[in-house]
C-alpha cells in the first residue's frame, strides 16, 4: 500500500514536470559546452535543430519559474502566517545554502540551490507584507530585470553594427570544458567551483531577480490557496487560454529566429541576445500556460499523474539525482562522453536522467513519505520546528 502524507497534491505534479523541463535545460551544459550549453551545440542537421528549437520554445526560462513558484508556495506551508515559525524557515535555507554549494562544487555548476537559500532569506523581508506591496515588489523585480537587460541587448547591438565586428565577444568555453573531457573528479570539483563562483554575480541578476519575482508570486498564491481549495476553473482555463495562447507564439516565433541567427553566415551577438531576451522575459506567460492546462487535463485525467507527482514528493533527491547521473555519463571520471554527443542523444539522456529516479522516487512512495534528502532536511530542520 502506497504512504500517504496530507499534503496538496498538484503542486507536486507541477514539481515533477518542472524537474523534468529543468534538466533538459541543463545537460548541454553538463554535456556539451559549460558555457553556452544549448547554443553550443550543431543545429545545422535537423535531429539536433528539432530538439534545440523544442528546448528554447518549451523549457528554457519557463521551468525554472515554475519551480520557484512554487518554492515560493510551499513558504506558506513552512512559515504558516507566524513569526515564530522564522527560525525552522531560516534553518531550511541554510541547508540548501550548504547543499548547493557541494552539488556546484561536485556536480553541477548551474545549481539553483544556493540561490534558492540566499533568496529565502531575502524572502523573510517581504513574507509578512501585505498583498498589495508583494504585488509591487513582484511587478518592479521583474519589470526592472527585463528592462535592464533589454537596454544592455540594444546597446550591445548598436556598439557591434556601427563600432565594429569584435565587439561584443564572449568566452566560449571554460577550464570545466578540458576537465571534464580529461581530468580527475577532483580536478573537475576544482574548475567547477571556479567557474560557478565567478557566475555568481551574473546568474543573480538574470535569474535570481526573476526567481524572488516568482518567489512573491508564489506567496500570493499559497494565501489564497489557488492550487487547492481555492483553484478556481475559470482562473485556470484564463491562464490556459492567455498563457498558451500569447506565450506560445511567443516562444515559438522566438526560438526559430534565435536558431536562424545562430546558422546565419552574418550571425550577430547582438540579435542573439535581444532574441533570449524576449524568451526569457516573456516566459513567465507560458509558465502560467502550463500551470493552467495541466490543472485542466489532470481534471479529466490521472494517466501519468503517479510517477510525476512521485518526483515532485522527491524533488530535492530527484534533482540532485539528475546531475549525479549527467555527471557521470559526460566526465572522464564516468563513461567520459562530456562533447562527444550531439544534443539529440544528450537531450534523450537528459530525460532518462528523470525518468530513472522518477520511477525510484514512485517505489519508493510506497514505502515511504519521501526520499533520502527530504528525510535530511526534515531531521536537520525539526529542533528549529515551533512548538504548538
Amino acid at each position: 500500500m502506497t504512504l500517504q502524507k496530507t499534503r496538496e497534491a498538484f503542486p507536486d505534479f507541477l514539481r515533477g514536470f518542472a524537474l523534468l523541463g529543468i534538466v533538459v535545460v541543463n545537460a548541454p551544459f553538463i554535456g556539451i559546452n559549460t558555457v553556452l550549453g544549448l547554443s553550443a551545440a550543431d543545429v545545422s542537421q535537423v535531429q539536433n535543430f528539432v530538439p534545440a528549437f523544442l528546448i528554447n520554445a518549451l523549457a528554457l526560462g519557463k521551468f525554472y519559474l515554475l519551480f520557484s513558484f512554487l518554492f515560493g508556495y510551499s513558504a506558506g506551508f513552512v512559515l504558516k502566517d507566524s513569526k515564530v515559525n522564522l527560525k525552522r524557515w531560516v534553518a531550511r535555507a541554510l541547508f540548501l545554502i550548504v547543499l548547493g554549494t557541494l552539488h556546484a562544487t561536485l556536480l553541477f555548476h548551474g545549481d539553483i540551490l544556493f540561490g534558492y537559500g540566499v533568496l529565502a532569506l531575502v524572502l523573510t523581508l517581504f513574507y509578512f507584507r501585505s498583498d498589495r506591496a508583494l504585488k509591487i515588489w513582484a511587478r518592479i523585480l521583474y519589470l526592472g530585470t527585463a528592462g535592464l537587460f533589454s537596454i544592455f541587448a540594444l546597446l550591445l547591438w548598436f556598439a557591434e553594427k556601427y563600432l565594429g565586428e569584435d565587439v561584443g565577444e564572449t568566452v566560449t568555453e571554460s577550464r570545466l570544458d578540458s576537465s571534464l573531457a580529461s581530468g580527475s573528479f577532483f580536478d573537475n570539483a576544482s574548475a567547477r567551483f571556479e567557474l560557478w563562483s565567478t557566475g555568481l554575480g551574473e546568474s543573480f541578476l538574470l535569474q535570481g531577480l526573476m526567481a524572488l519575482a516568482a518567489f512573491l508570486v508564489g506567496v500570493l498564491a499559497s494565501r489564497r490557496k489557488l492550487l487547492a481549495s481555492g483553484a478556481k476553473p475559470e482562473a485556470m482555463k484564463k491562464l490556459a487560454l492567455y498563457g498558451l495562447g500569447l506565450g506560445l507564439p511567443i516562444q515559438l516565433t522566438g526560438s526559430w529566429f534565435l536558431l536562424q541567427n545562430q546558422l546565419s553566415d552574418h550571425f550577430s551577438i547582438g540579435v542573439d541576445l535581444g532574441l533570449f531576451v524576449l524568451l526569457f522575459f516573456s516566459a513567465p506567460l507560458l509558465s502560467a500556460g502550463y500551470l493552467g492546462g495541466l490543472w485542466l487535463v489532470l481534471q479529466k485525467t490521472r494517466k501519468g499523474a503517479g510517477l510525476i507527482s512521485a518526483a515532485g514528493r522527491h524533488s530535492l533527491s530527484v534533482y540532485i539525482s539528475q546531475s549525479l547521473i549527467l555527471s557521470f555519463v559526460f566526465s572522464s571520471w564516468g563513461l567520459g562522453a562530456f562533447g562527444e554527443l550531439e544534443l539529440w542523444l544528450v537531450t534523450l539522456i537528459a530525460i532518462a536522467a528523470w525518468l530513472v529516479p522518477a520511477l525510484l522516487a514512485l517505489w519508493n512512495s510506497h514505502y515511504r513519505v519521501s526520499g533520502p534528502l527530504e528525510w535530511v532536511l526534515k531531521k536537520t530542520t525539526e529542533p528549529f520546528r515551533a512548538k504548538a
